[in-house]
């Protein structure tokens, strides 16, 4: 084993990485792609999943944890790499040490302080990482938002061990929102060179979105499609899945609010995370200097090419958006991203525009092409009428199922007929319905919210049944009553002279008309 560095403060029976004392570390390939900015000499501070060191320069890289355990599990790990030096304790004690051309605190600055050292706050913490970078070099720092999507859809969490000292949003010297978290950053003599939004994770994001990709509105189908889909599944992170939703009770459906806020302008506020690169300037008095010499901008990475404007982990691949220099927006791959609305957004509005005509041109044109397998809210048209799958395909009944449950979750139920809507959006689209329209699984209540919203559809659709079924008990009674009067009538009359007579009256006739037909000569 290679030798561990002891800075003071150490903590001897601690570890941040094994996910015991709190959430375990960072991580995602989404994270390690954007480490593609590091280069020279590294630090890299914080608990930080081994697959994100690695894709960091082993050539000159120091990484300090807390935990006496997790230095030793590193050191073990990198023994082979001479370049790399692995230390433990405080981040007070790094105060002096030569600069380094990239720090890395992608978990922010919350795990850092040790029991046996200095507690930090967020703005001493900050300025001290910026302290020990070198003019020109590079901060990639991430920050959590305590007002993150994360947050507003889960009950409050629980605490855990590495809670200890942690002040969150009433630390006076965190910066509240991105906007004064840039801020923050070019006061300590920062250039912003990217920053992205994290969704659904801070610690396992599946998508990081560029905040310049987010604010294009004409992406919002894409931006919506691609929210929804990492709220939806899994994000890998190389040694098994991961949760990208919290494990606690959800609030409400993360890919509606996510959808929601993506059409609201919103997205970049609401990001449970922020990632920010930042570039140290030589000196921050220049900056108010017109003619002092313009620095290094921070516009490439070590391929060489502007850092990604969205990195987005699909269905365990990972792709990335960057700008197409003729407009627009492009993955690596060549596809060009499209721009328009999704299919569920355009039946939405048809449906709150009563135009029944558009809603069946819709569904008809949805379940009639390639796309009729993948989820409404995952397909984009674009403004020329170009159809867009973003998720894998599977049945179409399961697509129009989702569709189906997610207006009733939009509370449109009250819009559309009595009766099973998703036989009728089957019927509309040109399907047949089947038993398959009544019994296949579609997407469930994604929270409470929808839950009690489902809960108080199905209370006034009992009561209405109820309501139903009272007044054919009252109308079947009332008619019962009026049958058994009119009996008692028909049987006082039958034993009266009057009637008597009438039947001997009839008696005879029906005995006279029979006799008539008997002597009624045949041909």
């Amino acid at each position: 084993m290679s030798e561990v560095h002891l800075l003071g403060g150490e903590m001897l029976a601690w570890s941040d990485l094994d996910g015991a004392h709190g959430p375990g570390p960072v991580r995602g390939p989404g994270l390690a792609a954007l480490l593609s900015v590091a280069s020279g000499r590294t630090l890299a501070v914080g608990p930080h999943d081994h697959h994100l060191l690695d894709a960091l320069p082993l050539a000159d890289l120091t990484v300090l944890v807390r935990g006496l355990p997790d230095a030793e599990a590193l050191a073990v790990r990198y023994a082979d790499r001479p370049g790399v030096r692995v230390c433990c304790g405080g981040p007070e004690n790094l105060a002096g040490t030569p600069p380094y051309d990239t720090v890395v605190a992608l978990d922010g600055l919350d795990r850092l302080d040790s029991v046996e050292g200095t507690q930090l706050s967020w703005g001493k913490a900050f300025d001290l990482l910026v302290s020990v970078l070198r003019p020109g070099g590079r901060l990639l720092l991430g920050a959590e938002n305590p007002l993150g999507l994360h947050r507003l859809l889960t009950s409050p969490p629980s605490s855990v061990d590495s809670d200890w000292a942690a002040l969150g949003e009433y630390d006076d010297t965190r910066p509240a929102g991105p906007a004064r978290l840039r801020a923050r950053l070019t006061a300590a003599g920062l250039r912003i060179g990217g920053a992205w939004a994290a969704f659904p994770s801070p610690l396992a994001p599946a998508a990081l979105v560029g905040t310049e990709l987010l604010a294009d509105p004409d992406l919002t189908g894409f931006l919506q499609a691609v929210l929804g889909d990492g709220t939806r599944g899994p994000a890998p992170d190389g040694e098994g899945p991961v949760p990208a939703v919290p494990a606690a009770p959800l609030l409400a459906d993360p890919a509606r609010l996510a959808g929601s806020a993506v059409r609201n302008g919103i997205a970049v506020e609401l990001a449970p995370a922020w990632v920010l690169l930042g570039e140290r300037l030589p000196n921050p008095l220049t900056r108010a200097d017109p003619h002092a010499a313009p620095a290094r901008p921070v516009e490439a990475d070590q391929t060489g090419a502007a850092p990604p404007a969205a990195l987005l982990v699909q269905h365990g691949r990972l792709r990335e958006v960057r700008r197409d220099p003729v407009g627009g927006w492009r993955f690596t791959d060549g596809a060009a991203v499209p721009s328009g609305r999704t299919v569920e957004d355009l039946v939405v509005a048809a449906t709150l525009r009563r135009d029944l005509p558009a809603v069946r041109a819709l569904l008809a044109a949805w379940q009639s092409g390639a796309e009729a397998g993948v989820p409404a809210d995952a397909v984009v048209v674009t403004p020329a009428g170009a159809w867009h799958g973003l998720t894998e395909a599977t049945e179409p009944m399961l697509a129009l199922r989702r569709l189906a449950s997610r207006l009733i979750d939009a509370g449109l139920a009250d819009l559309w007929p009595a009766g099973e809507l998703v036989a009728m959006l089957t019927t509309m689209a040109g399907r047949k319905p089947g038993a398959s329209a009544e019994h296949v699984a579609g997407a469930g209540a994604g929270g409470w919210r929808e839950l009690l919203m489902d809960r108080d559809r199905l209370a006034r659709e009992l009561a209405e049944a109820r309501a139903l079924q009272g007044w054919y008990e009252r109308t079947l009674t009332e008619r019962d009553d009026e049958l058994k009067r009119l009996r008692r009538i028909v049987s006082l009359l039958h034993g009266t002279p009057t009637a008597r007579a009438g039947r001997l009256l009839l008696a005879g006739a029906r005995t006279a008309r029979s006799a008539v037909r008997r002597l009624r000569p045949t041909n």
